[in-house]
């Protein structure tokens, strides 16, 4: 239990000296990063308004404006991985420990490759793969694992090729409540890689049958694949979809649900990066809170859903 009665006290103890001793250096690099902008788009300029052949001048200083537009931003990139490091030990990890001191904050990991793989959520085979700001831990009786991810495919169009989002959010493992030993997948229906998914599934698995639930609500948001029908109405019971649907509801129309291996997987599509330091602008209690929010999504989960509610034999 944190020592301090509410999330604006730990701030204003914890956060907000560090947070001034940091805006010194954001303000260094946002500079940097602005010049850098100003010293290329002055390079055009010369460039451009140059007159051809009347002197060389104009594309002597154009490629010195260039270079030094150049020499900024590197500095500047070399300069955002220490700041952004410094930020994420400094604030970030605070941010978490003081919601649960328990939780384990490893900023360059992310969720391990075949987990992403098994959870079956997304069938189109990634080219790149990234991620960070990978936590886990237990809460009451659900162990859990979070991270960022961002998985993309190349795309090659003519001489051309450029690369194509696939999932790029908050992926979540949780320990489900429940043993079971199928898999079940669960997409909402404005998922747009849903038509790929219900043309593909033929070859990606040919014992997967579409799941016809009770409920009309749920089957109007969601669509239901499973390889065992009577094991998906076991984990899908009408209080259980309630609160998926009401899940849904807090985090959007993008989530995703999978249930393997004993365990249940969540993939939340969000725009932006979770724990990152605005560059450009001063990052205050608000900032702090966003990150605060950021790891309540997963608490929300395992709550709303009553991961902790162990059921039959599951301990």
């Amino acid at each position: 239990m944190s020592r301090y009665p509410t999330f604006e006290a730990f701030y204003e103890k914890e956060l907000a000296f560090t947070l001034f001793e940091l805006e010194a250096e954001r303000k260094k690099l946002a500079r940097t990063s602005i010049t850098g902008w100003l010293l290329v788009a002055a390079a055009v300029i010369v460039f451009i308004i140059g007159v051809p052949g009347s002197a060389t001048w104009p594309g002597f200083v154009a490629l010195a404006l260039l270079v030094a537009g150049l020499i900024a931003f590197v500095i500047y990139a070399s300069s955002k991985s220490q700041f952004v490091a410094a930020f994420k030990e400094k604030i970030v990890r605070k941010v978490i420990s003081y919601i649960n001191p328990s939780f384990q904050y490893s900023p360059k990991l992310c969720i391990n490759r075949d987990d992403y793989y098994s959870s079956g959520l997304y069938l189109t085979k990634w080219d790149y793969y990234n991620g960070d700001d990978y936590v886990e831990g237990q809460l009451n009786k659900t162990y859990f694992c979070f991270s960022e991810l961002h998985t993309q495919y190349r795309q090659q169009s003519g001489k051309t090729s450029y690369n194509v989002t696939i999932f790029k959010g908050l992926f979540f493992i949780g320990d489900f409540n429940k043993h079971f030993r199928g898999r079940t997948y669960v997409w909402s229906r404005s998922n747009p890689q849903l038509n790929f998914i219900t043309k593909y599934f033929s070859s990606f698995a040919a014992n997967l049958e579409k799941v016809n639930l009770e409920s009309s609500a749920f089957e109007r948001s969601f669509i239901v694949y499973s390889n065992d029908q009577v094991e998906s109405r076991y984990l899908l019971t009408p209080a259980f979809m309630e609160r998926m649907m009401r899940l849904k509801q807090m985090m959007g129309d993008g989530i995703s649900f999978s249930f393997i291996n004993s365990n249940i997987f969540v993939a939340i599509p969000i725009d932006g990066k979770l724990f990152e330091p605005n560059i450009y602008s001063p990052n205050d209690y608000h900032q702090a809170g966003d990150y605060y929010n950021t790891v309540h999504i997963v608490i929300d989960i395992i709550n709303e859903l009553k991961l902790n509610d162990r059921l039959w034999s599951k301990e």
